[in-house]
């Protein structure tokens, strides 16, 4: 079946590589970059006789999450090398942000066997640290037969991508079975990886690593906003929104009807923000985009505002009395519902929450969370929200609930160093 993998991944090459060029953000700089994707680099600086510690954090989300991770690795082992990869640009601007060269950094290069063997002889790792669910066989396969450690932490396998798996049976059980080390999210995450054969004496269960991850929080806001009229008003930030929901969730907005309401939309993907514009204009609705010829402000005097650059998130939360998790209106499985949770803000999603189905289910116990699938759904729950005047006791549960699952970043860590040792 490797065989098979191998020839596909050969196949494939072409068009990953077209994908790559066709992606909007991509640029001449990136352009220079495109032999990393290979498995080239140039290393400088390596000490080979120190352990080199490799994460491998796919994009934006990834890297946020293994921030404390990266850190709490440089803290034990102050003179080992950390090599962290991404796949995506945005990932790379964000880990270059917050380490700038205090680690090394390159693209994962393509699961083409070739590439991953070149990029194994040049860094030497000791150890591979995969984030949530980045499973590359050819990468597992020659990292294994290489003696390097490939451990899976903060990892999640639905029951979805649990089907999907079983459908080439065999191969996803060789696979999973090469990992040493699992730290799942939760009990069903568990299951799910034994089923597709991973050893249950290497898996573990601890809460998520995006509790650590919630100290990061933004000193001031990363725009400007009349701050006499934030008074007044009310905001609705929708968070990481797909096509058709952004149409949804401002049919919520139109019936909630209340005028000292805002309404922010944040597409996933911000290059979304002109199709929305379009919609939005159609609708005879006054908008603005949050950066507009790199003036980034908040204007409230609008109705909407769509956040056309990843970054601003945090801040919007911050000022925030409402939030939406986008990718649960559809069959996405939803996207982060910490973020907000830090602020201790009422949520709202739609019930596609399978990637965060424990946290989910906890907000929903705790009360912090409300589920709707249409408009006239989440509009009732926007509106009880805000004749809901004991938002200090949703703040409370908020604060306790983080607290009681921080940790989890210094018992990983612990457990891989008894893993490498």
């Amino acid at each position: 079946m490797i065989f098979f993998y191998n020839l596909l991944t050969f196949i494939y090459l072409p068009i990953a590589l077209i994908k790559l060029f066709y992606k909007k953000n991509f640029s001449y700089e990136e352009f220079k970059r495109i032999k990393e994707r290979f498995g080239q680099f140039k290393v400088s600086g390596l000490d080979f006789n120190q352990k080199t510690f490799w994460v491998h954090a796919v994009s934006v989300g990834e890297v946020n999450t293994s921030i404390n991770l990266i850190k709490e690795l440089k803290k034990v082992f102050p003179n080992a090398n950390i090599l962290v990869t991404t796949t995506t640009q945005t990932g790379s601007s964000r880990l270059i942000k917050i380490f700038k060269e205090d680690v090394f950094h390159q693209y994962l290069p393509f699961d083409v066997i070739y590439f991953v063997k070149k990029f194994l002889r040049t860094w030497k790792p000791d150890c591979l640290i995969l984030i949530e669910t980045e499973i590359w066989p050819n990468l597992i396969y020659q990292c294994s037969n290489k003696k390097i450690p490939v451990i899976l932490l903060n990892a999640r396998l639905s029951t979805k991508s649990l089907v999907n798996y079983q459908k080439i049976k065999k191969f996803s059980q060789k696979t999973f079975s090469k990992l040493d080390m699992i730290i799942a999210q939760t009990d069903r995450d568990k299951k799910n990886f034994i089923t597709l054969g991973a050893n249950a004496n290497n898996i573990y269960v601890d809460s998520s690593l995006k509790f650590d991850a919630l100290d990061f929080d933004p000193l001031k806001t990363s725009f400007s906003y009349d701050e006499n009229l934030m008074a007044e008003k009310k905001i609705i930030t929708c968070a990481s929104t797909h096509p058709t929901e952004d149409e949804i969730l401002f049919e919520s907005f139109q019936i909630l009807n209340n005028d000292l309401t805002h309404l922010v939309l944040v597409p996933r993907h911000p290059e979304r923000a002109i199709e929305i514009s379009k919609f939005l204009f159609e609708e005879g609705i006054s908008f603005s985009l949050l950066n507009n010829n790199e003036t980034k402000f908040l204007d409230l005097n609008n109705k909407v505002t769509i956040v056309n650059e990843i970054g601003h998130l945090n801040s919007l939360y911050s000022i925030s009395d409402l939030a939406f998790i986008g990718g649960t209106l559809i069959e996405h499985g939803g996207q982060n519902f910490l973020e907000p949770v830090k602020y201790g803000i009422p949520i709202s999603s739609g019930d596609s929450v399978y990637n965060f189905q424990e946290i989910a289910d906890k907000l929903l116990e705790l009360n912090i969370l409300k589920r709707g699938n249409n408009a006239k759904e989440i509009a009732l729950i926007w509106k009880a929200a805000f004749e809901n005047e004991n938002t200090e006791l949703i703040k409370e549960k908020s604060t306790k609930y983080i607290a009681s699952q921080k940790g989890s970043v210094k018992r990983s860590v612990e457990k891989i160093i008894e893993l490498i040792n």
